[in-house]
């Protein structure tokens, strides 16, 4: 896009307030230029329904809105225009001979034309939704006994809790986001990825918290601002100081930040139900937001998400890719994801 299109794009988003951060241009020139995936922008007037083209020879050709992102789908201005913007996805797709389109947490009042034209819904992802009116005495009730201990702990620990202004503290981050993904069996988004979105979205949409400990960095997290919303991105920690509840100290830090800052809601990110970060997110308080993703199958249906069909190599590369093997390899293996 040329500068004035993505700006009127921008402004387009901004219209809707149930739009996301990951509907914002940027989203899509950092999918494009770090991942090389194909945008489309198609956009009617004021609404818009960015895809992203993504080719795996392990995964097939999919359009995806959005790859490497919780939600996607249309903003539109009334019903007739939101169909007229799924009917061109459509399109596009057989144009292009994907195998299926993948709409990921589109908002509610596009669900019934979304399965009009032969989407099919799935409930594989939830959420956690808190309300940052209640005043911080509110918010720190509202976090229970086990977790104000563990934020005390952190605290008593000498934890102490910085938010990233350089790249140096990027690159802090990044290291502990390596160790954290290696553990979990996942492989890695390149540092490049962060370093843009770090050019694209600091200081005004994004915040960087790190946890440090004795001069270490130890733990971090990446939230997206965008609207009335904080979207709680990507969380990571050093195995060795968990006993010490960094991880507490971060959220708790990111909950204040967002009342001092006048947000009105803090959206804790997508987690399968069976994941352990679910019994994490649940103690925060906020209330519990099933995200459905839509399908629109041309092949064979998938009958169960990839990472899940997968697991067994998430195993493997957990217990047997060494950590220098893992933060070069992983990039190309997690582009053909999305």
């Amino acid at each position: 896009m040329k500068p004035v299109e993505a700006e009127a794009w921008n402004e387009s988003v901004a219209c809707y307030d149930y739009s996301k951060f990951y509907h914002l241009y940027q989203w899509g020139a950092l999918l494009e230029e770090v991942h090389g995936h194909e945008l489309f922008y198609l956009k009617v007037d004021k609404s818009i329904f960015p895809v992203a083209c993504v080719k795996s020879r392990i995964f097939g050709k999919r359009l995806i809105s959005l790859p490497f992102a919780d939600y996607g789908g249309p903003c539109a201005q009334d019903e007739n225009t939101a169909e007229r913007l799924i009917l061109e996805c459509l399109e596009k797709a057989q144009v292009l001979g994907v195998d299926f389109i993948e709409v990921r947490g589109p908002n509610n009042r596009y669900f019934g034309c979304l399965e009009k034209h032969g989407f099919v819904r799935r409930d594989d992802y939830l959420t956690f939704v808190l309300q940052l009116d209640k005043g911080i005495q509110g918010l720190w009730r509202g976090i229970g006994d086990k977790t104000r201990n563990r934020v005390r702990k952190a605290q008593k620990s000498g934890i102490e809790i910085i938010e990233a202004a350089n790249k140096s503290d990027l690159r802090a981050f990044y290291l502990i986001y390596l160790k954290t993904m290696k553990r979990l069996g996942s492989p890695p988004q390149s540092y490049k990825y962060f370093e843009r979105i770090w050019d694209l979205f600091y200081p005004s949409r994004m915040m960087m918290p790190l946890a440090r400990c004795a001069g270490r960095h130890i733990a971090g997290g990446l939230v997206f601002l965008h609207g009335e919303t904080m979207h709680f991105a990507y969380s990571c920690s050093l195995s060795e100081y968990q006993q010490l509840a960094p991880n507490d100290s971060i959220w708790w830090h990111v909950i204040k930040s967002g009342h001092e800052r006048g947000f009105r809601y803090i959206d804790f990110g997508r987690s399968r139900e069976d994941e352990g970060t679910v019994l994490f997110k649940r103690r925060w308080g906020g209330e519990l937001v099933k995200m459905p993703y839509f399908y629109k199958f041309y092949g064979e249906k998938l009958d169960e998400r990839q990472e899940v069909r997968y697991r067994w190599a998430s195993h493997l590369w957990s217990r047997f890719v060494p950590e220098s093997v893992a933060s070069r390899l992983g990039p190309f293996v997690i582009k053909q994801i999305g």
